[in-house]
């Protein structure tokens, strides 16, 4: 058998998997010939392995069966011959998928050996690592990290077990990561990878720490290196074994990748980008001036607003970042940094930046004054500047992320930016309730008694928008542009049915009818806030009542429909 095994590894060093295979049929008739049950049982477990790896699973149990019937027959119940087979055909059925009889067999392997072996027998650390694996897949962690580590006590004490012991550094490293401990599980992989490159780089398992390091590689959001790195993989799998189930779960992760890749918005895409690509321009060329700056994307698009799908993306859309200077810095450094920055890759995670004629201008290099400036028109400063400024503006420089501010300036504004004084919130909210009974509760039926459809449309389309209006001034937040704002009313908690009532408004026959319910939901949120102190059915009776809780007499002596 030792020279059956010699000859085995010889063909399996040369990815010979075939030869391998043939040789085996050809050793198997030999024993059968001469009668050598001995021999036969260990051909027939070399022969599950093939079948295993080869996912040849009908062959395999044939095998199997033939395998029982030699102990049988034999007598070698209880005797490390057993033991060997039962620990192989545990592992065949656990790649199957068959896990109560593969802990069976587990189980009455682990009998014999606490039988007939010292608790030190090295032969105690292929069990150990091979039970481990069918804890993990059954999803209990907990006892696949206690097999292991037990696994790895064993090993550290031998010599020349340098495979065994990369093995079993990857299998830590895969259930470090399942549970999330990231750290303890690249520390595992980095030394099973270490192993491996140096005792064992044609080893069948150093596809399963590789597997690994992209696994590790996607917990990172390093979604390129894990499909470039998965790709390799699926090539060295099937130049030795074939498209196998390790070659299938390889693959099934590579698509998971992909998927996420697809699906990831643009905010996080840039972020990554920024990681992968920006700090490192930064650092080499321009720490000098890093204290001075903030990175981050933030202005118009539905990317900084976090609502980017498929359609969303044919312009205006890929990786890319602002870098916000003061005035002095900009000037001096400006240009040098812009471009260094358009030097940076333009395709990122399968994502390249698609701009428009009008998109020019969002990424990049900026004045941190003449960004905001350029967006505002100019600084709200006193009430008045509040009242009249773009909503839009205001959201476009208050929304997105920032991923680093050095120098703080830019979140400063940010702070200052990030929602109206509450005078001008609540002078906004009674000019919206205004329009709302306006348009809705009076016009939109006077319209349909003159049998005028254009003007019910409009007078319809002017509830809808002052009705997305006030639900946003309710919640503290700026409205997007049209195309977003009943889109973003799923971030919105207080009306929170606003969005369903919107669309039921616009789906039903009695329109008047939903137009009614939703100003009720306006009202009871109005004194929910302490806005207004009754429940009037008609809007327009509140405004007055909402006005008189501004502090400011020049804002309070505004027209009600001002702002």
């Amino acid at each position: 058998m030792e020279e059956i095994q010699e000859y085995l590894d010889e063909f399996y060093s040369k990815n010979k998997l075939e030869e391998a295979y043939r040789y085996l049929l050809e050793e198997l008739k030999k024993a059968i010939e001469s009668q050598r049950d001995d021999l036969i049982l260990g051909i027939l477990n070399e022969l599950i392995g093939y079948y295993r790896v080869t996912a040849q699973f009908k062959q395999g149990q044939v095998m199997i069966e033939q395998a029982l019937k030699i102990i049988e027959s034999c007598g070698l119940y209880d005797s490390l011959h057993q033991a060997t087979t039962y620990l192989n055909i545990a592992t065949f059925y656990r790649v199957q998928g068959k896990y109560q009889e593969s802990m069976t067999f587990y189980n009455q392997t682990e009998h014999i050996y606490q039988k007939l072996l010292h608790e030190q027998d090295e032969r105690y650390i292929s069990f150990y690592n091979n039970k481990s694996l069918l804890f993990q897949e059954m999803g209990e962690y907990q006892k696949a990290l206690e097999s292991e580590l037990k696994a790895l006590s064993l090993i550290q004490n031998l010599d020349d077990c340098k495979i065994e012991e990369a093995i079993t550094y990857t299998n830590l490293s895969q259930i470090y990561f399942s549970i999330q401990q990231k750290d303890e599980g690249q520390k595992c992989l980095q030394e099973a990878l270490f192993l491996f490159e140096r005792f064992g780089k044609n080893d069948p398992h150093y596809f399963a720490a590789l597997s690994s390091l992209a696994q590790s590689y996607y917990l990172e959001k390093r979604y390129q290196e894990a499909v470039d790195l998965y790709e390799d993989i699926l090539i060295k799998i099937e130049s030795v074994y074939g498209k196998n189930r390790d070659y299938d779960t390889v693959l099934k992760n590579k698509q998971i990748v992909e998927k996420e890749m697809k699906t990831i918005k643009g905010m996080e895409l840039c972020r990554l980008y920024y990681e992968e690509y920006g700090k490192r321009m930064i650092d080499e060329k321009f720490s000098d001036i890093k204290k001075y700056m903030a990175i981050g994307l933030c202005g118009f698009g539905s990317d900084c607003l976090g609502y980017d799908d498929d359609v969303s993306r044919d312009h205006d859309y890929g990786p890319g970042f602002c870098i916000w200077l003061p005035k002095k810095i900009y000037t001096q450094k400006g240009q040098v940094l812009q471009k260094a920055y358009q030097q940076l890759p333009q395709e990122f995670m399968g994502f390249q930046r698609n701009i428009s004629l009008h998109g020019n201008h969002r990424i990049g290099v900026f004045c941190i004054d003449d960004f905001f400036l350029q967006i505002l028109g100019k600084w709200p400063q006193s009430l008045e500047d509040w009242l009249f400024i773009d909503e839009n503006a205001l959201l476009a420089c208050t929304n997105g992320c920032i991923f680093d501010d050095y120098y703080g300036e830019v979140t400063k504004i940010r702070e200052y930016l990030h929602y109206y004084p509450e005078d001008i919130r609540i002078k906004k909210i009674a000019r919206a309730i205004a329009k709302m009974a306006q348009s809705g509760q009076y016009n939109y039926l006077r319209c349909l008694k003159r049998n005028d459809q254009v003007a019910a449309s409009l007078a319809l389309n002017e509830f809808i928008d002052q009705s997305l209006s006030v639900t946003y001034l309710l919640n503290y937040q700026y409205k997007p542009y049209y195309k977003w704002s009943h889109y973003g009313l799923k971030d919105c908690h207080c009306l929170k049915d606003m969005q369903t009532d919107i669309q039921e408004l616009l789906q039903c026959n009695h329109k008047e009818v939903m137009i009614e319910k939703i100003c009720q939901k306006v009202i009871l949120e109005l004194n929910r806030q302490h806005l207004t102190s009754h429940y009037d059915d008609f809007l327009d009776n509140h405004t007055m009542n909402v006005m008189s809780h501004i502090q400011s007499d020049i804002i309070k002596k505004k027209h009600v429909m001002e702002g």
